[in-house]
């Protein structure tokens, strides 16, 4: 019972876990998948059981799965926050608009600094 619980949940869950943690690393997903068919390939020579091999290619298949989804949603996420039309009231990126007052609104707030660094849009 124990086993089957192991294979089925715990070392799927952890390769999911280990994908996105390795994906935002890398940010390859067939780098992140390589590393865990290395790692799975090693183990299942050093268990002995062959067995695992079948095992080792479907947690592969789902390390490379769960990788390309988290680089979409980075992708999708970053795109979404460089067309932002409002992006001068956000204060973090300046660079997606080119209408916006970012300029003026950062001197009126850093008028009394003895140094200032600013950038246009």
């Amino acid at each position: 019972m124990n086993t089957i619980l192991l294979i089925f949940f715990a070392l799927p869950l952890a390769v999911i876990i280990i994908s996105i943690v390795l994906q935002k690393i890398l940010k390859c997903p067939f780098l992140v998948a390589g590393l865990i068919f290395a790692i799975f390939l090693i183990v299942t020579f050093v268990v002995g059981i062959i067995e695992l091999l079948i095992a080792t290619i479907i947690y592969t298949i789902l390390s490379f799965i769960t990788a390309l989804i988290v680089a979409l949603i980075e992708r999708f996420f970053r795109n979404c926050n460089n067309n932002d039309d409002d992006c001068c009231h956000c204060r973090r990126n300046c660079r997606c608009c080119n209408e916006c007052n970012c300029d003026s609104e950062q001197e009126e707030n850093n008028g009394n600094e003895l140094l200032t660094i600013s950038s246009t849009c």
